[in-house]
């Protein structure tokens, strides 16, 4: 019978990866490479390249980056029609994703789509708020505190979200910038906001001043922390 992973590659670091997934990718016949249809690479090959055996087949799928939930969906129905037919090829297949493949992760809506009986297995990965808080040395939550997290879109209520718990993390937070400064000012929690970018890449930048950063200054991949009992006295064991 085929099989099918889900795969997560973490966000940066390729020595974060589990020794599970390492396994599942060499005895893989087919790597799935979800890369935006912007670019010519992919961010979740670029980390598990290195374990990855020679002649493995790799196909990339390309989705969009545009708020629009028609053109992710019809995204989806390619990336299902793929594995489908890997699957009555019998083959062992690797859908490798950034993150976790079970948080915001694109591997959730292709298993709703398989047509074929198939045997799936999900291998976690570092989630980007985990590998955050570990990279600036910083709690992310403690004792009887409260955790939330948000992906930030056109309709959320900012200043709702951060009223109602101790510690939020924002994902999806390039496109919302302005209007979470707007909200951290607000509420007075301008000092209490951590804004990390490509989080364990050379090209990683960490700012505890969000005042004066536009969205150029930062990726699509940048995640803010809001601690309510502060970061700045954290701020001594980043390096």
């Amino acid at each position: 019978m085929a099989k099918l992973y889900g795969i997560g590659v973490g966000v940066g670091d390729p020595e974060l990866m589990t020794v599970k997934a390492v396994r599942a990718l060499e005895e893989s016949d087919v790597v799935i490479l979800p890369r935006a249809n912007t670019k010519n690479y992919s961010t979740a090959f670029e980390i598990a390249k290195r374990y990855m055996k020679d002649d493995i087949e790799k196909v990339f799928v390309d989705f969009t980056t545009v708020d629009d939930d028609k053109t992710r969906e019809d995204d989806r129905i390619e990336y299902a029609k793929i594995v489908n037919k890997c699957v009555e090829e019998g083959k062992t297949m690797s859908f490798i994703t950034i993150g976790d493949p079970m948080t915001f992760s694109t591997f959730v809506y292709v298993m709703e789509l398989l047509e074929k009986k198939i045997e799936v297995e999900s291998i976690p990965g570092i989630t980007s708020f985990a590998s955050v808080t570990s990279r600036l040395n910083t709690p992310l939550v403690m004792g009887d505190e409260t955790l939330k997290i948000v992906p930030v879109s056109k309709d959320t209520d900012i200043v709702n979200e951060i009223e109602t718990a101790d510690n939020i993390i924002f994902m999806k937070v390039t496109r919302n910038l302005e209007r979470l400064k707007e909200a951290f000012r607000n509420t007075g929690n301008m000092e209490n906001v951590v804004l990390i970018s490509n989080c364990g890449k050379e090209s990683e930048k960490i700012f505890y001043n969000l005042e004066d950063i536009t969205r150029d200054d930062i990726s699509y991949f940048s995640t803010i922390l809001l601690k309510k009992g502060g970061v700045k006295q954290w701020q001594k064991y980043t390096s």
